[in-house]
């Protein structure tokens, strides 16, 4: 399979898979063929606004058939994709924009960011006539993309990725979920997000269908788009499973692949109950997406060609899914050595080809001289009926150090604090516990800012010094 690595994949798909469905996005339906004709459109018009490999052309946009078209234009012509969550503040886009250095943006919504000036692209002109394609070579060891982390712990950070990358992680995740023509792939999460990039790498390199819809993510869109493979994060599946009309027997769905944060017992109960075939994935953007892989249990499996060894009980990667390094300003300077091992602050264990994940070197909380591991916490208070979603963070205390502050998105609105206390007596002991229950804010983005919660958390214990 490697003698496709060098060649566009929409190229590669249009020559042997011509009339077969690409993209189905409200209403509009191009098939491997077309979706090709339109990329040499668009690439075209890039060329003639001057844009020339190796530029970052940053995308500000929701989830689109234009944007897409974008990001597989971009590994076309050697030009790096930048995409930004368009619902960040001014001033989270500015931060990216300095780091970026681009002279090049693309705006889904000019009025929206009225500060920036747009790259005037014209998405309306269609292929006249069809032209027999020929194989289309690329690079694929050169940057094509620079995905942000959350920043959830931290200051986020610019990870490149090369089309190699890329390849060998859709590769990869075939062993586990496997992705065949026809099948049709929801993109569920945001391009902005490695495992939205990976969506749709993933679908073209196995010749499926990737549907993208603006409709909100709902049973009946399932239903209506005869959806095959689904990626969720615990909220979505929290919301699709509080309707009773999400039964694998009522719907298309062969996988579902769960990730992004903690999932609690649960919703993982009821998931299987409903039918469905579900995979719980270790990843990151620092290994474009999927380490390892569960199959309808807790049981992360490797996935083929991940290299992992621990060191001092912290899970350090590499192996040709390891991304290039961190965007710096310059590309030659910021990539990394090509053995190099990437230490990724998660404390594991390895046991043959199963991986454990025990929780974050960077979100252990020393309390009174004891280790209290945020995410054994959190694990916990998922389990009471109550809870949607909860997080812990730390903050400084002049007695004991560190003490657990906890953040809960509740179940209805409806806050159950002494229920769950009570709860908690005979599951934590007394140093474990929180000492500060507050409510969820609202996030911005796909994962939780856990330094936004601890400043929140940190106020609030100051006030009661």
């Amino acid at each position: 399979m490697d003698k496709q690595l060098s060649f566009c994949p929409v190229r590669h798909q249009a020559i042997i898979n011509a009339n077969a469905l690409a993209i189905e996005s409200d209403g509009v339906s191009l098939t491997y063929q077309q979706l090709d004709n339109r990329l040499n459109i668009l690439s075209r018009q890039l060329l003639n606004l001057h844009l020339k490999a190796g530029d970052r052309l940053v995308c500000i946009s929701e989830n689109s058939l234009k944007v897409i078209l974008l990001q597989l234009t971009c590994i076309r012509l050697g030009l790096i994709f930048c995409p930004l969550n368009p619902r960040f503040s001014a001033a989270e886009i500015e931060q990216r924009l300095n780091v970026l250095k681009s002279d090049f943006i693309w705006l889904a919504n000019p009025q929206k960011h009225s500060h920036l000036s747009s790259l005037a692209i014209d998405f309306s002109i269609y292929p006249k006539g069809v032209v027999a394609p020929a194989p289309l070579k690329i690079d694929p060891q050169k940057v094509c993309n620079i995905i942000f982390t959350s920043g959830s712990s931290g200051q986020p950070k610019a990870v490149m990725h090369c089309f190699s990358n890329h390849y060998y992680s859709a590769i990869g995740s075939q062993y586990g979920i496997a992705l065949r023509a026809k099948d049709r792939n929801l993109l569920s999460l945001p391009l902005f997000h490695i495992s939205g990039f990976a969506t749709v790498i993933r679908t073209l390199i196995a010749g499926a269908t990737l549907v993208v819809s603006a409709e909100k993510l709902c049973v009946s869109l399932l239903k209506k788009e005869k959806i095959t493979h689904l990626s969720l994060v615990a909220t979505q599946l929290y919301r699709l499973l509080s309707s009773l009309d999400f039964q694998q027997k009522e719907l298309s769905i062969k996988h579902l692949l769960l990730g992004g944060s903690l999932f609690s017992d649960r919703l993982l109960v009821q998931t299987r109950q409903r039918g469905f075939v579900y995979h719980l994935s270790y990843g990151l953007s620092e290994m474009s997406s999927q380490v390892a892989t569960s199959t309808n249990s807790k049981k992360l499996i490797l996935l083929p060609g991940q290299q992992v060894k621990i060191i001092n009980n912290e899970i350090c990667l590499r192996g040709k899914m390891r991304f290039a390094g961190y965007f710096n300003g310059h590309l030659d300077s910021s990539r990394l050595p090509e053995d190099q091992w990437f230490a990724s602050k998660d404390l594991g264990a390895l046991m043959g080809n199963e991986l454990c994940i025990l929780g974050r070197t960077d979100r252990l909380i020393i309390s009174g001289g004891e280790n209290i591991q945020a995410e054994e916490l959190e694990s916990i208070l998922l389990n009471f009926a109550h809870i949607k979603q909860a997080y812990i963070v730390a903050v400084t205390d002049p007695v004991f150090g560190e003490r657990p502050a906890a953040f809960i998105d509740w179940e209805n609105g409806k806050i159950k604090q002494q229920q769950l206390q009570i709860y908690l007596q005979d599951k934590l002991s007394s140093y474990k516990q929180p000492v500060h229950y507050f409510t969820l804010p609202e996030q911005t983005g796909l994962k939780v800012s856990l330094r936004e919660l601890q400043v929140i958390a940190q106020v609030a214990h100051n006030m009661t010094l």
